[in-house]
C-alpha cells in the first residue's frame, strides 16, 4: 500500500481532522448520522469502496452505537480508534473519558462541531414547541435530560471557535438547570491516527476482512 492513506471522517470532527490532516485526502459523512447506525454504516461503506486503489483508510469515529460495526475493508486496510464514540478522541485517550464518565457518569458533552452539525437535545425542543406547545415541549425536552447532571465542553485550544458558542451554552445550561464545566481537549489521538504507531489503541481491518462487532467486546474490559 504505497498510495497515501486517506481519511473518512464524521463532521463532528472537522474542525479537529482539518487541524491534524498531514495533507492526506479526506472525506467526510454526515455527523448527523451517529442518530442512524444503520445508515451510518452505509454511508462510510460507500465512501470505503469510491476509494481506488488499495489504500490505508483512517477513520475518524469510533464504534458508534454499532455504525462502524460491518464494515469491509475490500482491498483497503482500515485503520479505526478502538473507542465506543468520539468523546475519547477530543479528549485525548479512551483511559481519560473512562475517567471522566467514573467520576461524572451523567455527562453531556459538547464541542464546537456538536453545536454545528449535531441536533442536540435542546435544538430538538425548540423544533417540537409550535407543534406541541411551550409547556408540553418544554416537560418532554427536560425528561429527556433528567438523568444528566452537567454539560461538559471539550475545549480544544489549537482548535478554538468556542467563544461565539458561550452565549447558546449558557442558554442550554439555564433551560436544564445544569451546570457547565469545560475541560480542556487533545489532539493526541487523533495526531496518533495519522502518524502512527497504530498500536494497541486502534484496530486494524485487512484487506478482504470485515469490521466484527467482537473486536470491541474487550474495551469494555479495560
Amino acid at each position: 500500500m504505497e498510495a497515501q492513506p486517506k481519511i473518512i471522517s464524521c463532521e463532528v470532527l472537522r474542525n479537529e481532522v482539518e487541524r491534524v490532516n498531514p495533507g492526506y485526502e479526506v472525506d467526510f459523512f454526515e455527523g448527523a448520522l451517529h442518530d442512524f447506525p444503520d445508515r451510518m454504516r452505509v454511508a462510510i461503506q460507500e465512501r470505503i469502496e469510491a476509494t481506488p486503489g488499495e489504500r490505508e483508510i483512517l477513520l475518524c469515529c469510533g464504534r458508534c452505537s454499532n455504525g462502524t460495526v460491518g464494515l469491509r475493508a475490500g482491498p483497503h486496510r482500515l485503520v479505526l480508534p478502538a473507542v465506543d464514540d468520539c468523546i475519547s478522541l477530543l479528549l485525548g485517550s479512551r483511559q481519560r473519558y473512562l475517567a471522566e464518565h467514573g467520576a461524572q457518569p451523567g455527562t453531556y458533552y459538547y464541542t464546537r462541531g456538536w453545536i454545528d452539525f449535531i441536533r442536540d437535545p435542546y435544538t430538538e425542543y425548540r423544533e417540537i414547541v409550535p407543534k406541541y406547545g411551550e409547556e408540553k415541549a418544554a416537560r418532554v425536552a427536560r425528561l429527556i435530560m433528567e438523568h444528566y447532571t452537567r454539560l461538559a465542553v471539550i475545549e480544544t485550544p489549537e482548535v478554538g471557535g468556542l467563544a461565539e458558542k458561550a452565549e447558546y451554552l449558557a442558554t442550554v445550561s439555564a433551560f436544564y438547570d445544569l451546570p457547565i464545566e469545560y475541560l480542556t481537549g487533545s489532539l493526541r489521538y487523533l495526531e496518533k491516527l495519522m502518524t502512527g504507531p497504530h498500536d494497541e489503541e486502534f484496530l486494524l481491518v485487512e484487506p478482504g476482512t470485515q469490521l466484527d462487532e467482537s473486536r470491541f467486546w474487550a474495551l469494555g474490559a479495560t
